[in-house]
C-alpha cells in the first residue's frame, strides 16, 4: 500500500484532536462517535481479565540486530496478549514484515510505537534521520518543524506505526545533560513549547498519536536515567515556572498522550528511591488532577537502571500502573507484571485504561488493521527527508562572529588568498566538494595528533588572507567532549591566533565551551550532512544567508539567541545613504529617505509567518499540495517565494532539478523563465525609455524601425503591441523550415561547431548560420495581420518591441537591463545566457528535445525561437532563481524604487501596471487578475484586480498584488522531461499555490 493510501485511510483522524483550552481546565476525551464507543465496548466486553491486563503492556520487538526477538514476540502475543510493541533496531522491510505477521496473530490489533524523535532513521538501518530537534530549534521559522513532523508522520503511515513517542519538551537548561540535550528544542521555555506544538500537530494532523516527554521535565540532570536516578531538588513552584511549562501548553492544545520519566523529585514525592514514574502524587495527584490530564499516559521505558535499581521485574509495571499509568513501556517481566496486577487492581481501574488504549487504537483506524505494502518501502519513506534536510538547514545554520571578514573574502575570492582546512578528519568531505566548485583550490582535511603537527598547520596557514576551519565527524554527547580530543582542540585554538579564521562547527553547538575565549570567526550547523554541508558552502559563498540563532547559552561569548542575520547582496543590498547622497543634496537626504519610507520595501529573508499573523495551516496545506505535485509528476521540483511588505514569510523549495540528478532545489536554482521574460526585461525597458521621453506610446512603429516601412508592420501602434492587439500572429514556428525531412537540423544552416557564418549558438554543439535570423526578419515581417481589433497573446510582439529597445539604445536588449536594472539591483542571477556564469548543477533543465535540437536543454533557452536569435530575445530567454526576481518586482511593487534608488517614476509605473485594453484583462505588457472569472484567470481568484505579473510557459510565474503589498514568484520546469507534461495547466497549480497563500492571508476572492 503506497503513502497516499494511508494518508486517505487516517485522514478522519484529524477531527479527533483535542480543541486548544486554558491550563487551568480540565481538557477532557475526545468525544467518542457512537460507533467508536460500540467498537471499544465491544472489544472489550470480549476480553478475559488476562487479555484486558495484557493490552497495558507495550513490549520492545526487534526485527534486526543483535537482540531479534521474533520468537520471542510471537509468544508473547500469543500466551499474554500484549497490546503494542515498541520497535527497535532493524531495517523497514523486515519491520513491516514482521508488523504483517503479529497484526494477524493478535486478538485484538496491536498498538505499534516507535522511538522516532528525528524520524524512522533514529532506530532502522537503510533510513536516513531527519535533523535533531536541537537544530530545529535554531530555527525562526516553527511552520518547517510541523513540515517535519508530517513527514515524520507520512513515514509512520508507511510502516504501519501509530504512535511516535516525540516530540521531546524538556527545557535543556543544563549543558551537561546526558541524556536530553540535542534532542530537546533548546533552552527557552516558550521557544520548547511553541515548537513542540508545532510537532505535536505535524503528527496528530496527519493520524498518528504524538507523545509529550518526558514529564514532568528531565532538561535540568546530570545523571543518564537509562544508568541511574536523577534527582531534580526543585521546589513545586520552581517546576511550575519552568519545567511544566511546556507540558502545560501541549496539553491546553490537544496532546494525546504523554511519557512519565524517571526522576527522584523530593518536592514531588517524599519516598526515597521512588522515580516520578512509580509515584502517583506526580502521575495522579499532579498530571491527571492538577493539571487535569486525561489523554495517554506512558511510562519511560520500564528495563532503565532508574527504576530497576530499585524494584524487581513484575513489581516495577504494578507499581507504574498503581500510580496511574495506562500504558507499561519495555516491561522486563511481562508474565509477572500481569500476576501481580491481577492481584492487586480492580476492574474499575483496569477499565479506565484498557478503554483509554482501546480507543486510540480505533482513532489510529484499528478497528479495520490493513497489511503493509512491501514494495519500494525504504524510498516511500526515505522521500522527503533530503528536501526537508535542506531546507531545515537553510534556516538554522547560525553565524556567531566573523571578525576577520573571512565571509566578504570569500565572495571576493579572486582577490584573495582563501584556503579549506577539514579537522577530524582526513576524508573529503562535501563541504570540500562544494568549495572546489566555486573555486577555492587549497584544500586539506587533517586530524592532528601532535602539538608539532599543530605547530606546521598554524605555520602554513598564517600566510592566507581567509582560512575556512570545517570540525569535522563530532558526538553529540557531553560526557565525550562532544568528539573532540584533545589536539583538535589545540589546534582549532592555535589556528584562531592567526586572526583569518571562521571555524564551522558541525555539530553540538555546546561544544562551543572550549573556545569561550578565542577571538575568531564561528558558524554552527548543528550536524553534518550533506544538505547541511551544501548549505553552509552556499553561506560561505555569500549565495544565501545563515538565518539561525542559538538556541542555548554556553558562556558570555556564546548566549542564547545570537545569530547574525544581515541578508547581505544575495537579495540586492546597496548601500541606501551613499546612493542618496550622490543623487540628492546631503541636506536632502533625510527629507527624501522620509519621503520613500512608506513604500521603499526591500525584501527581508525569512520572516516567521506568525509574525505577521499568518495562518500557518494554509502553508503547511500549500506544502502538501506541492509535495503531492512532485510525486505526481507535475514537475521534477519547483521553487515559490511569497513577501508581503517586503517580508519574506515562504521561501521553499520541493523536489529535484531532474529526477536522474537527485539535485535538490534550493535557493541557488536557476530556472528559464520563458515569457516572464516579457515583462522582467522587454516591458522594464519600454517602461525606462517612456520614463525618459525616448518613446511615445502612440507612435507607431515605423518610426524606430525603418525596416518596416513599406509592410504592414509600419503602422502598428507601440500601445497595441503592448497589449497583444496590433494583429500579429501568436508565433511562427521558425526552427521547422531548418529541418531536412528526416527531422534533423539540415547541414547547411547548422553546425555542430563556431565557424565562418555559423555563429549563432542554439544549444550545445549546435550553432546556426548568422544571415538566418533576416530569414527569420522576413518571415515576422510578411506575415499576415490576421487578428487586428482582437486580443491575441503574441511572442512576435515582444520580438518587435525588443528591436525597438535596441535602436533606440544602441544595445542588446541583455547589456540593457543588466546595466540599468540587474546590476543596480544587485541581481546576479537574473540574466540571458545562464551558461557564461554558472554551471549545469545550478539550472533546472527545461526539456529533452527531441525534435529540432535533440538534447536535454539545460543552460540554454528552451524557447526555439529564442534559441534561433543566440538565447537573447525580447519574448523568453531569461533565467533567474526566485530571489532574484521577486527583489524586481518588489521594485515595481514599491512603484519604481528600492532601496534609496528610484528607477521608474510612480506615474510610469500605475500607467504600465494598470488595465490597458477594452477588449482584454492586459495592461501594457503585463498581465492582469481576469475579473470575469468565465474567461479563465492566470492567477488566484483572490487576487485583487491590481494584480500584474505573468506566466511562463516552461512552468513559472510571477505575480505584485498592490492591494495586499504581495510578491509571489513560482518556478518550475514543468516541461521537463516533455513540454507535453500539461499537469500544471489541469491542475491549475500555480493558482492554487497562490490561492493557498490568500487564504493564509485571510483574503477572499475578489
Amino acid at each position: 500500500m503506497r503513502i497516499s493510501l494511508f494518508t486517505t485511510l487516517f485522514l478522519f483522524f484529524i477531527t479527533c484532536i483535542c480543541q486548544a483550552q486554558p491550563a487551568n481546565t480540565r481538557v477532557p476525551l475526545p468525544k467518542q462517535s457512537s460507533k467508536a464507543s460500540q467498537w471499544v465496548d465491544s472489544v472489550y466486553n470480549s476480553l478475559s481479565l488476562d487479555e484486558k491486563i495484557g493490552q497495558l503492556f507495550m513490549v520492545a520487538a526487534y526485527s534486526g540486530g543483535e537482540k531479534y526477538n521474533q520468537a520471542a514476540i510471537e509468544n508473547l502475543i500469543q500466551q499474554y496478549h500484549i497490546g503494542g510493541l515498541i520497535f527497535m533496531q532493524g531495517t523497514a522491510k523486515e519491520q513491516a514484515m514482521q508488523t504483517n505477521i503479529y497484526q494477524t496473530m493478535s486478538k485484538v490489533p496491536l498498538l505499534i510505537g516507535m522511538d522516532a524523535e528525528w524520524g524512522l532513521g533514529m532506530r532502522l538501518k537503510g533510513i536516513y534521520d531527519m535533523p535533531r530537534q536541537l537544530m530545529m530549534g535554531a530555527m525562526q521559522d516553527s511552520s518547517l518543524v510541523y513540515k517535519m513532523a508530517s513527514a515524520v508522520a507520512n513515514q509512520c503511515h508507511r510502516l504501519g506505526v501509530h504512535i511516535n513517542f516525540a516530540p521531546v519538551i524538556d527545557v535543556n537548561n543544563n549543558p551537561n545533560n546526558p541524556v536530553i540535550n540535542f534532542r530537546s528544542f533548546g533552552e527557552d521555555k516558550y521557544r520548547v513549547a511553541m515548537l513542540g506544538i508545532q510537532y505535536m500537530q505535524g503528527l496528530q494532523d496527519n493520524g498518528v498519536i504524538a507523545c509529550a516527554k518526558h514529564f514532568p521535565g528531565h532538561g535540568d540532570t546530570d545523571v543518564d536515567s537509562h544508568k541511574d536516578l536523577p534527582e531534580i531538588k526543585k521546589t513545586l513552584k520552581q517546576l511550575e515556572d519552568l519545567e511544566l511549562y511546556p507540558f502545560k501548553k501541549l496539553i491546553a492544545n490537544g496532546i494525546q498522550s504523554i511519557m512519565v520519566a524517571h526522576l527522584q523529585i523530593p518536592s514531588l514525592e517524599k519516598n526515597n528511591n521512588t522515580p516520578t514514574t512509580l509515584s502517583y502524587n506526580t502521575v495522579t495527584s499532579l498530571l491527571k488532577e492538577k493539571m487535569q490530564y486525561s489523554g495517554l499516559v506512558i511510562t519511560d521505558a520500564l528495563n532503565m537502571k532508574g527504576v530497576t535499581k530499585y524494584y524487581d521485574p513484575g513489581e516495577i509495571d504494578l507499581k507504574a500502573f498503581l500510580a496511574g499509568n495506562d500504558i507499561l513501556l519495555f516491561s522486563e517481566d511481562v508474565a509477572i507484571g500481569i500476576q501481580k496486577i491481577k492481584k492487586e487492581v480492580s476492574e474499575k481501574r483496569l477499565a479506565e485504561s484498557v478503554k483509554k488504549i482501546l480507543y486510540a487504537k480505533y482513532q489510529v483506524g484499528l478497528h479495520t488493521p490493513l497489511p503493509i505494502e512491501l514494495y519500494h518501502i525504504d524510498d516511500d519513506i526515505n522521500q522527503y527527508t533530503s528536501t526537508l534536510r535542506f531546507q531545515i538547514a537553510q534556516q538554522a545554520v547560525t553565524l556567531l562572529s566573523d571578525p576577520y571578514q573571512v565571509l566578504d573574502k570569500v565572495k571576493k575570492m579572486n582577490q584573495y588568498k582563501i584556503a579549506y582546512l577539514g579537522i577530524g578528519t582526513s576524508t573529503n568531505s562535501t563541504l570540500a566538494s562544494e568549495l572546489k566548485k566555486i573555486g577555492i583550490k587549497n584544500i586539506q582535511h587533517s586530524t592532528p595528533i601532535s602539538d608539532k603537527e599543530i605547530e606546521a598547520l598554524v605555520k602554513k596557514y598564517k600566510s592566507f588572507d581567509a582560512v575556512l576551519v570545517g570540525i569535522h565527524n563530532m558526538s553529540g554527547y557531553p560526557n565525550q567532549n562532544f568528539g573532540l580530543d584533545q589536539f583538535e582542540i589545540k589546534a582549532i585554538r592555535a589556528l584562531s591566533k592567526n586572526k583569518n579564521t571562521l571555524n564551522i562547527l558541525m555539530g553540538n553547538p555546546y561544544a562551543l565551551k572550549n573556545f569561550c575565549d578565542v577571538q575568531a570567526g564561528f558558524v554552527v550547523s548543528y550536524d553534518e550532512a550533506d544538505e547541511t554541508q551544501q548549505v553552509l558552502s552556499k553561506i560561505l559563498n555569500g549565495i544565501t544567508q545563515a538565518n539561525g540563532k542559538l538556541p542555548v547559552s554556553i558562556c558570555n561569548q556564546f548566549k542564547y539567541g545570537d545569530g547574525i542575520t544581515s541578508l547581505r547582496n544575495n537579495l540586492g543590498e546597496i548601500n541606501e545613504y551613499a546612493t542618496i547622497k550622490k543623487e540628492y543634496k546631503e541636506s536632502d537626504s533625510t527629507r527624501f529617505v522620509k519621503k520613500l519610507t512608506s513604500r521603499d520595501y526591500t525584501l527581508e529573508c525569512c520572516v516567521s509567518p506568525s509574525a505577521l499573523n499568518i495562518n500557518i495551516n494554509e502553508l503547511n496545506k500549500l506544502d502538501r499540495f506541492l509535495e503531492d505535485c512532485v510525486q505526481q509528476n507535475a514537475f521534477p521540483g519547483c521553487r515559490i517565494l511569497v513577501a508581503k511588505q517586503g517580508k519574506v514569510f515562504y521561501d521553499k523549495s520541493f523536489g529535484y532539478i531532474s529526477k536522474q540528478s537527485k539535485n535538490v532545489v534550493d535557493i541557488n536554482t536557476v530556472y528559464d523563465l520563458a515569457s516572464v521574460t516579457k515583462v522582467a526585461a522587454t516591458t522594464i525597458a519600454i517602461m525606462k525609455l517612456y520614463d525618459e521621453g525616448k518613446i511615445d506610446l502612440n507612435d507607431k512603429l515605423g518610426k524606430y524601425l525603418s525596416f518596416t516601412k513599406g509592410t504592414d508592420k509600419e503602422y502598428l501602434k507601440i500601445k497595441d503591441i503592448l497589449t497583444h492587439q496590433a494583429g500579429l500572429k501568436s508565433w511562427i514556428p521558425f526552427y521547422k523550415e531548418t529541418l531536412d525531412s528526416m527531422g534533423q537540423p539540415r547541414s547547411d544552416i547548422y553546425k555542430n561547431s563556431p565557424s565562418g557564418k555559423y555563429k549563432i549558438q542554439v544549444c550545445k554543439n549546435l550553432y546556426m548560420r548568422s544571415d538566418w535570423i533576416d530569414t527569420m526578419w522576413n518571415r515576422i515581417l510578411y506575415s499576415p495581420l490576421e487578428n487586428r481589433g482582437r486580443y491575441v497573446y503574441s511572442d512576435l510582439d515582444f520580438i518587435f518591441l525588443q528591436k525597438v529597445v535596441e535602436r533606440i539604445t544602441h544595445q542588446s536588449i541583455n547589456e540593457y537591463v543588466t546595466e540599468v536594472f540587474y546590476k543596480p539591483l544587485g541581481l546576479t542571477r537574473l540574466n540571458y545566457l545562464p551558461k557564461q556564469t554558472m554551471g549545469n548543477a545550478e539550472i533546472a533543465p527545461s526539456e529533452y528535445d527531441n525534435y529540432f535540437r535533440y538534447q536535454t536543454i539545460q543552460g540554454y533557452v528552451h524557447d526555439m525561437g529564442a534559441a534561433m536569435m543566440g538565447g537573447v530575445a525580447g519574448h523568453a530567454g531569461l533565467f533567474s532563481t526566485a530571489n532574484d526576481l521577486a527583489v524586481l518586482f518588489q521594485m515595481l511593487l514599491n512603484k519604481g524604487v528600492y532601496n534609496g534608488k528610484r528607477y521608474f517614476k510612480e506615474s510610469t509605473v500605475d500607467l504600465f501596471t494598470a488595465k490597458n485594453s477594452f477588449i482584454s484583462r492586459r495592461g501594457l505588457g503585463f498581465d492582469k487578475a481576469e475579473m470575469n472569472r468565465s474567461k479563465g484567470n492566470p492567477c488566484s481568484d483572490n487576487a485583487s484586480s491590481k494584480t500584474f505579473g505573468h506566466q511562463g510557459f516552461t512552468g513559472t510565474c510571477v505575480w505584485a498584488d498592490p492591494q495586499e503589498d504581495l510578491v509571489f514568484v513560482f518556478l518550475s520546469n514543468r516541461t521537463y522531461p516533455t513540454q507535453d507534461n500539461k499537469i500544471i495547466q489541469r491542475k491549475n497549480v500555480r493558482e492554487t499555490a497562490q490561492t493557498y497563500i490568500y487564504k493564509a492571508l485571510g483574503v477572499t476572492p475578489k
